[in-house]
């Protein structure tokens, strides 16, 4: 099975600037911890002008999904990531732009094909992966999850990106793992 990473394209000039509110901790979300809103849909601020395009996923730090993106992934089983309502506002206005969802990836699996992959060393001698491999057999089976050595990515199965390669997104991204390196 191959694997991809699965994001917004990068980088996205045209993205709106948005401010991660308070309550959204960066860490936790990215680790999968569930968080406590206060109330719903969340608030985010955008700096907005004429060129700004709203895509099926923004990326401030969290993911955030259009709801296009949300009910493809749900009509394709997909389970495993929390849902909250976002909107996004004008900082000026306060004027709604756009409705996402912030979606939490609940599942981090530890899945390095340590034999396939390939480690360097920093300029301190620190150890850092410059390639990575998915061991599949470790995967446990889900088409969708964030990637334990490197928590910040979101990994999809071949068959998934696949799928969702059929549907008209705009602004998303499925860049093969063998794609990815990382210089120290």
């Amino acid at each position: 099975m191959e694997y991809y990473i699965f994001d917004e394209v990068s980088p996205n000039r045209y993205a709106p600037f948005l401010e991660l509110p308070d309550e959204i901790d960066l860490i936790e979300s990215i680790m999968g911890k569930k968080p406590q809103f206060d109330y719903l849909p969340i608030e985010m601020e955008a700096e907005i002008d004429e060129d700004v395009v709203f895509t099926d996923i923004i990326n401030p730090g969290v993911p955030l999904f259009s709801p296009k993106m949300k009910t493809a992934l749900d009509e394709l089983g997909v389970t495993n990531i929390d849902y909250y309502p976002v909107n996004i506002i004008d900082e000026d206005s306060k004027d709604v732009l756009a409705e996402y969802y912030l979606a939490i990836v609940t599942d981090i699996i530890p899945c390095l094909d340590i034999e396939k992959s390939v480690f360097k060393d920093t300029a301190l001698g620190q150890p850092f992966i410059s390639k990575f491999f998915i061991d599949e057999k470790k995967t446990k089976g889900l088409n969708l999850f964030r990637f334990h050595n490197i928590p910040g990515l979101m990994i999809i199965n071949e068959e998934i990106k696949d799928k969702l390669s059929q549907i008209d997104f705009e602004g998303i991204s499925f860049k093969h793992t063998d794609e990815y390196h990382r210089k120290g």
